[in-house]
């Protein structure tokens, strides 16, 4: 009996390693954002960090969010990467590519996760805020180099650097400090009670869908076929349904 108890704990912390092993790479990387954001003025910031939400616009039940900031200026939303070494990415990628100590490691677009993270949002505040001012933040890592990464609609910083960037975009009052409150409230009672396990296995679900996808040549954002391009940086599968479906795959994973 003790036999059976000792291997259900060892195959229950495996599957915890297994399933979490990402989120515990980048929870000092959140904790770091929170302390910089933390410092912003309260009068006219108020700073959510780790929230899930529900996401009516996804195919996933939450959109979970490293950090939300609710302002006078409107709502930034924060994407924390804790990647080091050279990041390599363009807007619609699918993935991008981390270059480490000569390793290649892919992970998810976080411009794209951003994106999704702001639809959710939308869908909760477009009836009382349907004209909200939305800024897109990825804040990665002080060892990260970005130089080689092409985006346009969202803000790329260093960690350290979050809170003068919110900052320096806050350029006009367009919202009181009771707007404020009520923001806060509409999505804290959207707020998700879905584990983080569920959530986790939700969005892999998902990955490994698009993937089957993509190996099938299916654009997984709007079922278009993808088709070679080449481009700055070489080969890369693009969407034939360009530029109405910005889909693209930056590389391939080495097998």
């Amino acid at each position: 009996m003790l036999d059976q108890i000792l291997l259900g704990i060892s195959i229950g912390c495996i599957l915890l390693i297994t399933v979490f092993r990402s989120q515990f790479k980048g929870k000092i990387g959140e904790i770091v954002s929170a302390k910089f954001l933390n410092k912003l003025d309260k009068d006219k910031y108020r700073v959510l960090n780790d929230i899930k939400i529900d996401n009516p616009s996804n195919h996933t039940k939450t959109s979970q969010l490293d950090h939300l900031v609710v302002s006078k200026y409107g709502i930034f939303v924060i994407e924390t990467k804790a990647y080091k070494g050279k990041i390599y990415g363009k807007e619609f990628s699918n993935q991008w590519l981390q270059y480490l100590s000569n390793q290649k490691n892919y992970f998810m677009n976080p411009v794209l996760q951003n994106y999704g993270h702001i639809k959710a949002l939308e869908a909760i505040l477009e009836e009382s805020y349907p004209n909200m001012k939305y800024f897109s933040i990825i804040a990665f890592s002080p060892e990260a180099n970005l130089k080689d990464v092409e985006v346009k609609n969202a803000k790329l910083c260093k960690i350290s650097q979050v809170g003068k960037l919110i900052e320096s975009l806050s350029s006009e009052e367009v919202y009181s400090a009771d707007d404020l409150e009520k923001i806060v409230g509409l999505i804290k009672s959207k707020k998700s009670y879905q584990t983080d396990i569920s959530h986790v296995m939700d969005i892999n679900k998902i990955k490994k869908e698009n993937e089957k996808k993509i190996e099938e040549g299916i654009c997984p954002k709007c079922g278009g076929k993808l088709v070679e391009r080449e481009g700055k940086y070489g080969k890369f599968l693009g969407c034939s349904n360009f530029p109405k479906c910005r889909f693209v795959v930056s590389g391939k994973k080495d097998k």
